[in-house]
């Protein structure tokens, strides 16, 4: 791994107070905000050199297609998410696929491994509607470029309010590999062109 990159990971540009998971005509948008007038922007470290890794550990590789059998989602990336020039996180350009953030680890490596789906779209469901249905246990498979797949298991489903996002327990430092699914949920508000809620899927690395 380059210095470059592992500068980038464990140091990534995300808010350490409010992180707003926004939908505007169905896509799928973290905004981080200090208020409704300005933006603050601190760092978050998804993993530390000097972390002791707890269970199962795999090299870093660029994840390629998302698989949770009992969603029957069967799904491929697009091109790696980054940051906006206002420090927005990118969204998926496709409503049937979903993105991994960049700056953070890839699948099944030391960290949060983050990826975002949209929930629908103005044609109907998108690739993560059904993902509330997930319980703990639920399997997640994610392919990655070295040809390995990374099996994960749900250990948890959190509903959170927009203004209460908790930016460092899903992007912050973990002493294993998880990943996070996120996307919204709640009632959608025409008004404001969002839901009220955003959904997280927590999952942890097995062998």
């Amino acid at each position: 791994m380059s210095d470059e990159r592992t500068q980038r990971r464990y140091q990534n540009h995300l808010l350490l107070g409010v992180v707003l998971v926004l939908i505007v005509g169905g896509l799928v948008l973290l905004v981080s905000s200090k208020s409704s007038e300005t933006s603050r922007y601190e760092e978050v470290d998804t993993a530390s050199s000097t972390t002791i890794a707890e269970g199962p550990i795999l090299p870093e590789a660029i994840p390629v297609s998302l698989s949770i059998p009992k969603l029957k989602i069967d799904t491929t990336f697009t091109e790696p998410l980054g940051l906006e020039a206002d420090g927005a996180v990118e969204v998926p350009d496709d409503y049937v696929r979903v993105g991994w953030y960049k700056n953070g680890p890839t699948p099944g490596e030391l960290g949060p491994a983050v990826i975002l789906g949209h929930v629908d779209s103005r044609e109907g469901p998108a690739v993560f509607f059904s993902l509330g249905r997930l319980n703990e246990g639920d399997d997640i498979f994610i392919s990655r470029s070295d040809g390995s797949t990374a099996h994960f298991l749900v250990v948890a489903l959190e509903r959170y309010e927009q203004e209460v996002f908790p930016t460092a327990k899903v992007y912050g430092n973990i002493s294993y590999a998880g990943l996070r699914l996120i996307t919204c949920t709640g009632v959608y508000e025409r008004g404001k062109q969002r839901y009220t809620q955003n959904l997280v899927v927590y999952a942890k690395l097995v062998e």
